[in-house]
């Protein structure tokens, strides 16, 4: 069933902008990635010794051109 994210009740609506996906870094840190557009969007957790009462950030920056030739785009 879709999830219906017009009637939040918090301060407006919300409307999926991509989608994420989990992936695990060289050093073993679980992180998610997706894209926007023409954009690359990753979710990193907070790295320890980092100020803040925060657990994650979003990072934002240019995507790589897609690989027309590849199965599914990515």
């Amino acid at each position: 069933m879709p999830t219906d994210y017009r009637n939040t009740g918090q301060g407006g609506a919300l409307a999926p902008a991509c989608k994420l996906y989990r992936r695990t870094s060289a050093k073993g840190v679980h992180y998610l990635m997706g894209r926007l557009g023409g954009l690359r969007v990753l979710v990193m957790p907070k790295r320890d010794g980092e100020d803040g009462e925060h657990s994650h950030t979003l990072l934002i920056g240019a995507a790589p051109e897609r690989d027309e030739g590849r199965e599914g785009g990515r």
